[in-house]
């Protein structure tokens, strides 16, 4: 399925779980209702769609980061938000971060980059014939000054 068909179809879905949920109770049998509201598997693009958009995706676009967002617990979690996670090795990370460099940009006064770098336990699935790293980077907003 092509990404445009994925879109609308789910639009589509939507609206129609969106009609029967706002019907009447005796107008629709709540197990149809059930049926229409389970879960669906998430979309997920095959490697020749991926392959497809990255040749088309022009090399010169900004990257820009949006800063993630609080919580109603006021936590910051990074899970869905903008960010990179580079696992490797060093020399690999370095080559990746070092094409990356304008992402430094959101290290100023509005906003600040979560960045951590750390070595993978090796006792954790990684390769036991190298030390492995991991690297994350996101943008946090600084918040108001003190």
């Amino acid at each position: 399925m092509r990404f445009r068909e994925f879109v609308e179809k789910n639009d589509f879905v939507d609206f129609i779980i969106e009609s029967f949920e706002n019907a009447p109770i005796d107008l629709v049998e709540t197990q149809d209702v059930q049926q229409l509201t389970q879960y669906q598997k998430p979309w997920s693009a095959k490697k020749s769609e991926i392959l497809q958009m990255w040749r088309q995706v022009k090399p010169n676009l900004p990257v820009i980061m949006t800063p993630m967002h609080k919580n109603y617990e006021g936590k910051t979690r990074s899970y869905g938000e903008d960010g990179i996670r580079i696992t490797g090795s060093w020399q690999f990370i370095a080559a990746i971060i070092g094409r990356l460099k304008e992402l430094l940009f959101y290290e100023n006064p509005n906003s600040k980059l979560r960045l951590i770098f750390k070595a993978i336990d090796s006792s954790k699935n990684a390769r036991p014939d190298r030390q492995s790293y991991v690297f994350y980077i996101n943008a946090q907003d600084r918040g108001k000054k003190r």
